[in-house]
């Protein structure tokens, strides 16, 4: 049967635009391709924000699994646009340059094995808002479920 995860990724936009766009570029992936892994993506008004969500529970997840690597090549996607569409502006008396970041977005993921101290963590972002934003949809927690 093999080792399991559950697994909880997340992206936070300004808006759906963005998440178009990442999604056509996404698609075009081989291992998009081949395993069909745009479907597994949900799209989410929040009303604040856009989400962009991948969720699965009891997966065999191993990084050099052909699925696994095109599910996380969302991240690269997404740190492509934010590159392209990062600027130098103002240079300031000290030398200086501001960095003018037009593509906003934040990440969360969460990795559990089925050991006890196997948790994987992950975050990033460029913006306060949209981190927070994830911050309030998505936390870790163990617990214990009994029926009797």
């Amino acid at each position: 049967m093999g080792y399991r995860s559950d697994v909880v990724i997340a992206f936070a936009f300004d808006t759906k635009e963005q998440i178009e766009e990442v999604l056509a570029i996404y698609r075009m992936h081989t291992f998009v391709q081949q395993h069909d892994l745009e479907k597994l993506w949900s799209v989410h008004d929040w009303g604040d924000c856009w989400g962009l969500t991948y969720s699965a529970d009891y997966v065999k997840w191993y990084e050099t699994y052909e699925d696994v690597q095109g599910i996380e090549h969302m991240l690269k996607v997404v740190q492509n646009f934010v590159d392209a569409r990062t600027d130098v502006g103002e240079t300031y008396e000290d030398g200086k340059q501001e960095i003018v970041q037009s593509f906003h977005y934040a990440y969360r993921m969460f990795r559990i094995g089925e050991d006890d101290n196997d948790i994987q963590y992950d975050h990033n972002g460029n913006d306060g808002n949209l981190e927070e934003a994830l911050y309030h949809r998505m936390n870790l927690r163990r617990e214990i479920v009994t029926d009797f």
